[in-house]
Protein backbone atom coordinates (compact mmCIF):
# COMPACT_ATOMS: atom_id res chain seq x y z
CA UNK A 1 0.00 0.00 0.00
CA UNK A 2 1.54 3.36 -0.99
CA UNK A 3 2.41 5.87 1.69
CA UNK A 4 -0.09 8.70 1.90
CA UNK A 5 1.63 11.79 3.32
CA UNK A 6 -0.43 13.55 5.97
CA UNK A 7 0.17 16.84 4.22
CA UNK A 8 -1.97 15.56 1.35
CA UNK A 9 -4.73 14.40 3.65
CA UNK A 10 -5.19 17.66 5.52
CA UNK A 11 -5.95 20.04 2.65
CA UNK A 12 -8.92 17.87 1.69
CA UNK A 13 -10.07 17.82 5.27
CA UNK A 14 -9.95 21.61 5.36
CA UNK A 15 -11.97 21.96 2.15
CA UNK A 16 -14.91 19.88 3.36
CA UNK A 17 -16.88 21.08 6.37
CA UNK A 18 -17.74 17.56 7.43
CA UNK A 19 -14.22 16.35 6.56
CA UNK A 20 -15.76 13.47 4.70
CA UNK A 21 -12.94 13.57 2.17
CA UNK A 22 -9.97 13.38 4.52
CA UNK A 23 -8.63 10.39 2.62
CA UNK A 24 -8.67 12.26 -0.73
CA UNK A 25 -9.38 9.00 -2.54
CA UNK A 26 -5.97 7.59 -1.63
CA UNK A 27 -7.29 4.91 0.70
CA UNK A 28 -10.55 3.32 1.72
CA UNK A 29 -12.52 5.77 3.85
CA UNK A 30 -14.49 4.30 6.76
CA UNK A 31 -17.92 5.82 7.17
CA UNK A 32 -19.98 5.99 10.36
CA UNK A 33 -19.18 3.06 12.59
CA UNK A 34 -17.62 0.84 9.90
CA UNK A 35 -14.45 -0.85 11.05
CA UNK A 36 -11.15 0.69 9.96
CA UNK A 37 -9.57 -1.26 7.09
CA UNK A 38 -5.93 -2.25 7.53
CA UNK A 39 -3.08 -1.97 6.74
CA UNK A 40 -2.93 1.81 7.12
CA UNK A 41 0.04 4.13 6.62
CA UNK A 42 0.51 7.76 7.66
CA UNK A 43 3.58 9.97 7.51
CA UNK A 44 3.39 12.23 10.57
CA UNK A 45 6.43 14.34 11.46
CA UNK A 46 8.94 11.49 11.65
CA UNK A 47 11.54 10.50 9.09
CA UNK A 48 9.74 7.22 8.46
CA UNK A 49 6.03 6.62 7.86
CA UNK A 50 3.98 4.70 10.40
CA UNK A 51 2.30 1.52 9.19
CA UNK A 52 -0.10 -0.65 11.16
CA UNK A 53 -1.22 -4.07 10.02
CA UNK A 54 -4.16 -4.23 12.43
CA UNK A 55 -5.97 -2.63 15.34
CA UNK A 56 -3.69 -1.50 18.17
CA UNK A 57 -4.51 -2.56 21.73
CA UNK A 58 -1.73 -1.06 23.86
CA UNK A 59 -0.74 2.57 23.30
CA UNK A 60 1.96 4.53 25.10
CA UNK A 61 1.73 8.32 24.66
CA UNK A 62 4.88 10.27 25.47
CA UNK A 63 3.33 13.72 25.03
CA UNK A 64 0.33 15.18 26.91
CA UNK A 65 -1.28 16.53 23.73
CA UNK A 66 -0.96 13.18 21.99
CA UNK A 67 -2.55 11.43 24.97
CA UNK A 68 -5.42 13.94 25.04
CA UNK A 69 -6.03 13.44 21.33
CA UNK A 70 -6.23 9.67 21.77
CA UNK A 71 -8.73 10.12 24.61
CA UNK A 72 -10.77 12.56 22.50
CA UNK A 73 -10.87 10.00 19.68
CA UNK A 74 -12.45 7.45 22.01
CA UNK A 75 -9.38 5.24 22.37
CA UNK A 76 -8.41 6.26 25.91
CA UNK A 77 -9.11 2.76 27.21
CA UNK A 78 -6.18 1.53 25.12
CA UNK A 79 -3.69 3.93 26.69
CA UNK A 80 -1.38 1.95 28.95
CA UNK A 81 1.23 4.68 29.47
CA UNK A 82 0.99 8.49 29.60
CA UNK A 83 2.89 11.52 30.95
CA UNK A 84 2.58 12.28 34.65
CA UNK A 85 0.19 15.20 34.32
CA UNK A 86 -2.33 13.46 32.06
CA UNK A 87 -5.59 12.06 33.41
CA UNK A 88 -7.57 9.47 31.47
CA UNK A 89 -11.25 9.24 32.47
CA UNK A 90 -12.17 5.74 33.62
CA UNK A 91 -8.61 4.42 33.38
CA UNK A 92 -5.33 4.48 35.28
CA UNK A 93 -2.48 4.11 32.80
CA UNK A 94 1.07 4.01 34.07
CA UNK A 95 3.01 7.28 34.22
CA UNK A 96 5.99 6.91 31.90
CA UNK A 97 7.05 10.55 31.42
CA UNK A 98 8.06 12.72 34.36
CA UNK A 99 7.12 16.40 34.63
CA UNK A 100 10.64 17.27 33.48
CA UNK A 101 9.96 15.44 30.22
CA UNK A 102 12.28 12.56 31.09
CA UNK A 103 11.02 9.24 29.74
CA UNK A 104 10.97 6.15 31.94
CA UNK A 105 12.34 3.90 29.22
CA UNK A 106 12.21 0.72 31.28
CA UNK A 107 8.69 1.44 32.43
CA UNK A 108 7.51 2.06 28.87
CA UNK A 109 9.13 -1.15 27.65
CA UNK A 110 7.48 -3.14 30.44
CA UNK A 111 4.06 -2.02 29.18
CA UNK A 112 4.65 -3.83 25.86
CA UNK A 113 3.01 -1.23 23.62
CA UNK A 114 2.10 -1.92 20.04
CA UNK A 115 1.90 1.81 19.26
CA UNK A 116 4.19 4.52 20.61
CA UNK A 117 3.04 8.13 20.09
CA UNK A 118 4.95 11.33 20.80
CA UNK A 119 6.15 14.60 19.32
CA UNK A 120 9.61 15.68 18.19
CA UNK A 121 10.26 17.14 21.65
CA UNK A 122 10.56 13.62 23.06
CA UNK A 123 14.09 12.23 23.37
CA UNK A 124 14.34 10.38 20.08
CA UNK A 125 17.09 8.08 21.38
CA UNK A 126 14.75 6.95 24.16
CA UNK A 127 11.97 6.49 21.64
CA UNK A 128 14.26 4.34 19.50
CA UNK A 129 15.25 2.23 22.53
CA UNK A 130 11.60 1.54 23.36
CA UNK A 131 10.82 0.73 19.74
CA UNK A 132 13.72 -1.72 19.43
CA UNK A 133 12.75 -3.53 22.63
CA UNK A 134 9.01 -3.75 21.93
CA UNK A 135 8.82 -3.66 18.11
CA UNK A 136 6.02 -1.11 18.55
CA UNK A 137 4.99 1.11 15.67
CA UNK A 138 6.10 4.71 16.24
CA UNK A 139 4.08 7.76 15.27
CA UNK A 140 5.68 11.21 15.66
CA UNK A 141 2.83 13.70 15.91
CA UNK A 142 3.36 17.06 14.19
CA UNK A 143 2.95 19.72 16.87
CA UNK A 144 4.31 23.06 15.65
CA UNK A 145 1.03 24.73 14.65
CA UNK A 146 -2.73 24.54 14.91
CA UNK A 147 -2.87 22.94 11.47
CA UNK A 148 -0.40 20.34 12.72
CA UNK A 149 -2.81 19.44 15.51
CA UNK A 150 -5.55 18.86 12.94
CA UNK A 151 -3.18 16.78 10.84
CA UNK A 152 -2.18 14.72 13.87
CA UNK A 153 -5.81 14.13 14.82
CA UNK A 154 -6.58 12.79 11.34
CA UNK A 155 -3.49 10.57 11.35
CA UNK A 156 -4.21 9.20 14.82
CA UNK A 157 -7.81 8.62 13.83
CA UNK A 158 -6.66 6.24 11.14
CA UNK A 159 -4.07 4.59 13.35
CA UNK A 160 -6.47 3.83 16.23
CA UNK A 161 -9.40 2.98 13.97
CA UNK A 162 -11.43 6.11 14.75
CA UNK A 163 -11.24 8.02 11.47
CA UNK A 164 -14.85 9.19 11.65
CA UNK A 165 -14.41 10.56 15.17
CA UNK A 166 -11.18 12.27 14.04
CA UNK A 167 -13.01 14.08 11.25
CA UNK A 168 -15.66 15.24 13.69
CA UNK A 169 -13.04 16.42 16.18
CA UNK A 170 -11.18 18.42 13.54
CA UNK A 171 -14.48 19.86 12.35
CA UNK A 172 -15.23 21.09 15.88
CA UNK A 173 -11.78 22.62 16.20
CA UNK A 174 -12.15 24.40 12.88
CA UNK A 175 -15.59 25.72 13.82
CA UNK A 176 -14.30 27.09 17.13
CA UNK A 177 -11.31 28.69 15.42
CA UNK A 178 -13.56 30.29 12.80
CA UNK A 179 -15.73 31.79 15.54
CA UNK A 180 -12.67 33.30 17.22
CA UNK A 181 -11.31 34.67 13.95
CA UNK A 182 -14.67 36.29 13.19
CA UNK A 183 -14.51 38.14 16.51
CA UNK A 184 -10.98 39.28 15.73
CA UNK A 185 -11.79 40.42 12.19
CA UNK A 186 -11.86 44.12 13.04
CA UNK A 187 -8.87 44.08 15.40
CA UNK A 188 -5.38 45.34 14.57
CA UNK A 189 -2.32 43.28 15.56
CA UNK A 190 -0.73 44.24 18.88
CA UNK A 191 2.87 43.87 20.00
CA UNK A 192 3.52 41.21 22.62
CA UNK A 193 6.34 39.45 24.40
CA UNK A 194 5.75 35.77 25.18
CA UNK A 195 7.53 34.44 28.26
CA UNK A 196 7.70 30.70 28.90
CA UNK A 197 10.03 31.15 31.87
CA UNK A 198 13.26 33.09 32.53
CA UNK A 199 12.36 35.37 29.58
CA UNK A 200 12.73 32.48 27.13
CA UNK A 201 10.28 33.10 24.31
CA UNK A 202 9.01 31.10 21.34
CA UNK A 203 9.51 31.17 17.55
CA UNK A 204 6.65 31.62 15.13
CA UNK A 205 7.13 28.01 14.07
CA UNK A 206 5.86 26.59 17.33
CA UNK A 207 2.37 25.88 18.57
CA UNK A 208 2.35 28.81 20.99
CA UNK A 209 3.95 31.10 18.41
CA UNK A 210 1.32 30.11 15.86
CA UNK A 211 -1.52 30.71 18.31
CA UNK A 212 -0.17 34.18 19.14
CA UNK A 213 -0.06 35.09 15.44
CA UNK A 214 -3.59 33.76 14.88
CA UNK A 215 -4.73 35.84 17.86
CA UNK A 216 -3.35 38.92 16.10
CA UNK A 217 -0.31 39.27 18.26
CA UNK A 218 3.08 40.30 16.89
CA UNK A 219 6.04 39.00 18.84
CA UNK A 220 8.65 41.68 19.47
CA UNK A 221 11.25 38.90 19.53
CA UNK A 222 10.79 38.25 15.81
CA UNK A 223 10.00 34.98 14.04
CA UNK A 224 13.14 33.09 15.11
CA UNK A 225 14.50 34.16 18.50
CA UNK A 226 17.40 32.27 20.01
CA UNK A 227 16.92 29.40 22.47
CA UNK A 228 18.18 31.33 25.49
CA UNK A 229 16.63 34.19 27.49
CA UNK A 230 15.63 37.18 25.39
CA UNK A 231 17.90 40.17 26.13
CA UNK A 232 16.12 42.38 28.62
CA UNK A 233 17.64 45.50 27.09
CA UNK A 234 16.01 44.57 23.78
CA UNK A 235 12.73 43.84 25.54
CA UNK A 236 12.81 47.24 27.21
CA UNK A 237 13.59 48.98 23.92
CA UNK A 238 10.78 47.18 22.07
CA UNK A 239 8.35 47.99 24.91
CA UNK A 240 5.53 45.58 23.91
CA UNK A 241 1.92 46.50 24.50
CA UNK A 242 1.26 43.12 26.17
CA UNK A 243 3.35 40.73 28.24
CA UNK A 244 2.01 37.19 27.85
CA UNK A 245 3.35 34.54 30.20
CA UNK A 246 2.52 30.86 30.51
CA UNK A 247 1.32 29.63 33.88
CA UNK A 248 4.46 27.53 34.36
CA UNK A 249 6.81 30.46 33.74
CA UNK A 250 6.70 31.89 37.28
CA UNK A 251 6.34 35.36 35.76
CA UNK A 252 3.82 37.64 37.48
CA UNK A 253 2.94 41.31 37.45
CA UNK A 254 4.57 41.60 40.86
CA UNK A 255 7.83 39.95 39.75
CA UNK A 256 8.03 42.19 36.69
CA UNK A 257 7.40 45.27 38.81
CA UNK A 258 10.21 44.20 41.12
CA UNK A 259 12.69 43.95 38.25
CA UNK A 260 14.14 47.41 37.51
CA UNK A 261 14.54 46.58 33.83
CA UNK A 262 10.96 45.42 33.24
CA UNK A 263 9.22 47.71 35.72
CA UNK A 264 9.06 50.55 33.18
CA UNK A 265 7.47 48.48 30.41
CA UNK A 266 4.10 49.87 29.32
CA UNK A 267 2.62 46.40 29.67
CA UNK A 268 3.70 46.33 33.31
CA UNK A 269 2.74 49.90 34.21
CA UNK A 270 -0.69 49.52 32.59
CA UNK A 271 -1.25 46.03 34.01
CA UNK A 272 -1.34 44.33 30.64
CA UNK A 273 0.50 41.28 31.96
CA UNK A 274 -1.57 38.18 31.27
CA UNK A 275 -0.95 34.64 32.49
CA UNK A 276 -2.36 31.89 30.25
CA UNK A 277 -2.69 28.18 31.18
CA UNK A 278 0.36 26.34 29.88
CA UNK A 279 -1.58 23.13 29.28
CA UNK A 280 -3.96 24.96 26.90
CA UNK A 281 -1.46 26.92 24.84
CA UNK A 282 1.46 24.48 24.73
CA UNK A 283 -0.19 21.10 24.18
CA UNK A 284 -0.88 19.95 20.63
CA UNK A 285 -4.16 18.39 21.67
CA UNK A 286 -7.93 18.64 21.23
CA UNK A 287 -8.22 21.81 23.34
CA UNK A 288 -6.05 23.87 21.01
CA UNK A 289 -8.93 26.16 20.03
CA UNK A 290 -9.52 26.94 23.71
CA UNK A 291 -5.86 27.92 23.94
CA UNK A 292 -6.30 30.24 20.98
CA UNK A 293 -9.30 31.85 22.64
CA UNK A 294 -7.37 32.40 25.89
CA UNK A 295 -4.68 34.30 23.99
CA UNK A 296 -7.15 36.20 21.82
CA UNK A 297 -9.10 37.33 24.90
CA UNK A 298 -5.87 38.45 26.55
CA UNK A 299 -4.67 40.51 23.59
CA UNK A 300 -8.06 41.82 22.42
CA UNK A 301 -10.40 41.90 25.42
CA UNK A 302 -12.84 44.29 23.74
CA UNK A 303 -13.51 41.70 21.01
CA UNK A 304 -14.88 39.28 23.62
CA UNK A 305 -17.55 41.15 25.59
Amino acid sequence: MPVVPSSRLLPCALLLAALAGAGCGERAEPLGTLEQPYPVTVQGAGDQPTTLQGRVQRIVALDPGSAELIVALGAGDRLVGVPTDVKVPGASPEKVVRRTGTIDVGGAIALKPDLLVGTQTADQLDVARIQRATKAAVYIQPAASLLNVEQGAIDLGYLVGEASEARQLVGRIQQDVATIQTKLAGEQPVSVFVDTGFFITVPDRSLLGDLVKRAKGTSIAGPSPGPGPYPLADLREANPRFFLATSDSDATLESLRANPITADLDAVKKKRVVIVPADLVSRAGPRVAHGLEEIARALHPDAFP
